[in-house]
């Protein structure tokens, strides 16, 4: 499968802990993608300004340090190249959950993220899709539609 054809994950939560679970997690469940992780939304929104170079899935967490997650979902809109934005939180939230919709949120996913949720949140956005690789099992994030190489 070529790489071209794989769709950025990007992880915005101020505890720089939580991208190495949220990371190790995942690829310990067999999703494979490519990944970069931020403390600040504002480093965020300048890498998929300066790389973005196709379809970003992007996860933020509520609570970041000296920012507004809600702010933070609206800017990152039109810069996800086909991709989605939504919540990675520790706990459900209806209201909060409605509010991040209302700011343009795809997805309001709890932690910890497994092979299942994740898959399920995949599979509820249309635009990015996990395709299986028959011979390892693994799962890749690629664009809906594409055609493995």
């Amino acid at each position: 499968m070529s790489e071209s054809q794989s769709v950025s994950v990007i992880l915005v939560d101020d505890d720089p802990d939580e991208h190495f679970l949220f990371q190790a997690d995942l690829e310990d469940a067999g999703v494979r993608f490519r990944f970069a992780a931020f403390t600040r939304p504002e480093d965020a929104l300048v890498h998929l300004r300066d790389h973005g170079d196709g379809p970003a899935v992007v996860f933020t967490d509520l609570s970041l340090a000296g920012a507004n997650a809600l702010d933070f979902i609206v800017s990152v809109q039109p810069l996800l190249g086909g991709g989605a934005v939504g919540v990675y939180s520790g706990a459900r939230n209806p209201e909060m959950e409605a509010k991040c919709r209302d700011a343009g949120s795809s997805f309001y996913i709890v932690k910890p993220v497994t092979r299942e949720n994740f898959a399920g949140m995949i599979a509820g956005l249309g635009n990015v899709c996990l395709e299986e690789d028959h011979q390892t099992g693994d799962l890749h994030l690629r664009p809906a539609g594409s055609a493995a190489a």
